[in-house]
């Protein structure tokens, strides 16, 4: 049993407080603690989710040695395992994806790497987008099955291929399927060209028309995209994705009205501007974990969402990459892992990972489930569902199936629901008796969800959406309800995968709207129904944790550069290129050649800082322009030595200006800088210290601001418990810009 060691994040800067927690229902009380998966995987890196057909959660990764002792022996890789769960908390190995049998035949085996499985159900087959990746070039392949588990088959050609001298990099897809059947794919990486999404065909196999360009140049991977309130929101990961002492691997996030973008951050700014917006979902804390990037989503059964990513631990680093999970809020229109904790090292609470009342039906029986109507349901089985209930009714009337058991007022049910024959099949939820409920229809011949109020035996209200025209009624459907108050509102999807096909609320009578047990209903023939259940509703959180607050200011520790010269209380380290100057109450410095890769570095300006809390802030207006340039930067900086060093600065990195924290000497932001808020000429930057109080450890946590006022933070780094740090200003990285300080301020507690 592996020893892990375990920091409990208690830095000021994040404010980690219970009050931020979502509480967890009277059902279900469990915690568990990341990273997941340690009973068989300590390796399980890029995770793809999605919520199968036989009830159960499945997991991908890419291609991996899966633990330590597997590498250490020299053992085999696992071509992108799979595992599953339950509950989202307990997982068990199933297999890999390829293997030496039926891997695709159209690169070198096993010279090629499989990386970053995004798997989706699109009419009854499992689709697997993966990267391929060997001999200096990429491409996107896909893989189908027809279960979760497999077996897996290539379709023997690339969906996006590598096309040479291309500025973007073909890896990390991620499908997404809009309400019009339009098919989407997001691919992409850090090269000049940024990420993109192309249409894919009808059947989803090949690319058709042109790529977009949805993210910036160096800017990011790993997109995940989900559809909720009318926007379609793009999450994507950042630098360091493996890199255990530097891994930030930051996940941002905009959003846009159409699945081509243009995405724009929380500040309006695009994805794809020179200086390129995105909205910080999750960012290192300063806790054990870090790189905790390349995100996927999936929902537990009380309507909840889960963040899924891959980290590595600072403490027990041998290369491998676990999963993690925290729970996702949505909070004004954006999403936040932990309401702005982000990532976990503790335990938390658990997912809802079982109904309060329903049933996959893989057990063979019908109890605690009552017929209503003429007819009768059935039990039958397939290899990809397991059990489900078939209606034998051929009626034109209402047959339903509900539970004797309920659950509490506020709910959510779901239902997979199919029509194989000429009659539709419905979720129902607000049960009261065969005269008083409602039923959220699948109807092929209005080709529509369609919601029914139905009371005293007549429908009141009805409410539909139109599903669209290549729409199969005859694959399996996850249906959804989420009833809290007098509002219910209902959502198709293929696999409440955050691409919702049709979307319904409607008002139901009070009546309703109490304590319900949950149901499937049928019409005609070829109704089945599976996976029906019903859970106390999620609690949403609607606030994020405070921002650090900042303190008065320590005249003692500051300048405001108002002499004919820098103040005697400033020390340069290192070798000058360039001469920092006051010139009209502020400090003007050339950015310098050279960095801190040597002892013979650049130099830099530093002055003492006070015990304990505090924040550092500074102006700075560095003009990098919009050309291509190399990686020149100007900012704060905190130093014990030139190796122990953070620096928080805008930053040229090609065509794209970035703001980064810096961690170290490393000449070049990949993988060693922490991506942060969008960057401009001028910009205000903060590095809030705290010390950590079981090692002693100097966390800071770093901010940026495009106006002085408002303030967006980001990832917290480290320097040892004995590096005794300085504060003070950098500009270097290459020459030709001139920065200008305003100031340098240091603020108490």
């Amino acid at each position: 049993m592996k020893l892990r060691r375990r920091l409990s994040v208690w830095c000021a800067a994040l404010v980690l407080v219970l009050a931020g927690a979502a509480p967890s229902t009277a059902a279900d009380q469990r915690t568990y603690t990341n990273p997941l998966m340690s009973n068989f995987a300590d390796a399980f890196s890029d995770p793809g989710i999605i919520r199968a057909k036989d009830g159960y959660w499945y997991a991908y990764a890419t291609t991996t040695v899966m633990t330590r002792e597997n590498q250490q022996n020299g053992g085999p890789p696992y071509y992108m395992p799979i595992a599953r769960s339950a509950d989202l908390v307990t997982w068990e190995f199933v297999g890999t994806v390829f293997n030496e049998d039926n891997h695709p035949e159209w690169k070198p085996f096993p010279g090629t790497g499989y990386w970053a499985p995004d798997v989706r159900y699109v009419d009854g087959t499992y689709y697997l987008y993966y990267s391929l990746a060997g001999g200096g070039d990429a491409a996107i392949g896909l893989a189908t099955a027809p279960t979760p588990a497999g077996p897996w088959r290539d379709i023997g050609r690339p969906v996006v291929d590598f096309v040479p001298d291309s500025e973007v990099m073909e890896i990390d897809p991620a499908l997404f399927v809009d309400s019009d059947g339009t098919k989407y794919l997001y691919y992409g990486s850090f090269r000049e060209g940024g990420m993109h999404v192309v249409q894919l065909s009808d059947d989803g196999t090949r690319a058709v028309g042109e790529p977009r360009q949805v993210v910036a140049g160096n800017r990011g991977e790993a997109a995940w995209v989900v559809k909720r309130d009318g926007y379609y929101y793009l999450f994507y990961s950042g630098y360091g994705c493996c890199e255990v002492d530097t891994g930030g691997y930051p996940v941002f996030v905009g959003r846009a009205t159409s699945p081509l973008g243009p995405f724009v951050d929380a500040e309006g700014v695009p994805l794809t501007a020179d200086a390129p917006g995105g909205t910080l979902v999750n960012a290192t804390t300063g806790s054990s974990l870090v790189g905790t990037g390349h995100n996927a989503t999936a929902v537990d059964r009380s309507g909840q969402d889960w963040f899924f990513s891959n980290a590595n631990s600072r403490f027990d680093n041998w290369g491998g990459r676990p999963t993690v999970m925290d729970r996702l809020d949505w909070i004004d229109g954006w999403p936040t892992v932990r309401a702005g904790q982000w990532t976990s090292d503790t335990p938390q609470p658990a997912p809802v990972g079982t109904w309060d009342v329903g049933s996959t039906f893989n057990d063979g029986d019908l109890d605690g489930w009552v017929t209503v109507g003429t007819g009768a349901w059935g039990l039958a089985r397939e290899r990809d569902a397991g059990g489900f209930v078939r209606s034998r009714s051929a009626a034109p009337h209402s047959l339903l199936l509900v539970s004797e058991e309920t659950t509490a007022a506020d709910y959510r049910a779901e239902a997979d629901l199919r029509v194989r024959g000429m009659g539709r099949a419905g979720l129902v939820v607000g049960y009261e008796d065969h005269r008083n409920y409602v039923v959220a229809w699948l109807d092929p011949s209005r080709r529509a969800l369609v919601v029914d109020v139905v009371v005293d035996g007549e429908v009141v209200r009805s409410a539909s959406d139109r599903l669209h025209a290549g729409f199969r009624f005859d694959t399996w459907h996850a249906v959804t309800a989420e009833v809290r108050g007098s509002w219910a509102t209902f959502e198709v999807s293929a696999a409440m995968e955050g691409s919702p096909l049709a979307e319904v609320s409607v008002e139901v009578p009070e009546r309703l709207g109490k304590p319900s047990p949950v149901g499937v209903a049928a019409q005609g023939r070829g109704a089945e129904a599976d996976n029906v259940g019903v859970t106390a509703l999620y609690e949403p959180v609607t606030a994020k944790v405070p921002d650090p607050t900042v303190g008065a200011l320590l005249p003692e520790f500051s300048d405001e550069f108002e002499g004919a010269e820098l103040d005697e209380a400033w020390t340069i380290v290192g070798t000058p290129q360039s001469n920092p100057e006051v010139v009209g109450g502020a400090l003007v410095w050339p950015t310098q050649a050279g960095d801190l890769r040597s002892d013979d570095h650049a130099a830099v300006l530093l002055r003492d800082a006070p015990e304990g809390t505090y924040t550092v802030e500074t102006k700075v207006h560095l003009p990098l322009g919009t050309g291509p340039r190399g990686y020149e930067r100007a900012g704060l900086l905190v130093w014990g030595d030139r190796v122990n060093s953070l620096h928080v600065a805008p930053t040229s990195t090609g065509t794209t200006r970035q703001a980064f924290l810096w961690v170290g000497p490393a000449a070049s932001p990949w993988p060693n800088a922490i991506q942060l808020g969008p960057s401009a000429d001028t910009l205000w930057l903060r590095m809030r210290h705290t010390i950590h109080p079981e090692t002693g450890e100097h966390l800071f946590r770093a901010a940026t601001s495009r106006d002085g006022e408002h303030w967006i933070w980001g990832a917290v780094w480290h320097l040892p418990a004995d590096a005794e740090p300085r504060v003070g200003l950098v500009a270097m990285g290459g020459e030709g810009v001139t920065a200008t300080f305003d100031y340098l301020r240091v603020y108490g507690p």
